[in-house]
């Protein structure tokens, strides 16, 4: 996220979310240490964090990108909710990929449905951004 779209709030998500990225990345290290996981696993559950964190950070510095629009028309509201659905969408990745990890560490097992469940709140956080993105586009055009 550029510096003119950093509000405290913004930043305390984007703190919050690099903690939980970097526990995750002690706790795929530590298990493959303790419990002698084979390197290639938990090097790819890494992987995957960091390329979508990447992606995701990146998209945060352009996001006119999200939904295909000039930069010019990417302003005010329009902006703003691209900048929420990002930060949103990647705290809820992230710690969807960390409360498995904690909950093995506890010795909880997780249902399958918790996959299910972190997919939906992902979507329905897409949906509800996009949708008043789409409405603020809209209204641009009248």
């Amino acid at each position: 996220m550029r510096k003119r779209d950093m509000t405290f709030a913004s930043a305390v998500l984007e703190a919050i979310d690099a903690i939980l990225a970097l526990t995750y990345i002690g706790l795929q290290i530590y298990y493959g240490v303790c419990y002698h996981i084979q390197v290639f696993k938990f090097v790819a559950n890494i992987l995957v964090l960091l390329l979508v964190y990447i992606a995701i950070t990146w998209l945060q510095h352009y996001p006119e990108k999200l939904n295909h629009i000039a930069a010019e028309l990417c302003v005010g509201n329009i902006r703003k909710y691209s900048l929420r659905l990002l930060t949103f969408v990647k705290l809820v990745f992230t710690a969807g990929l960390l409360v498995p990890c904690v909950c093995d560490a506890f010795g909880i097992a997780i249902r399958d449905v918790y996959s299910l469940i972190m997919i939906g709140l992902i979507l329905v956080v897409t949906a509800y951004y996009e949708y008043r993105i789409f409405q603020e586009i809209k209204s641009l055009r009248k």
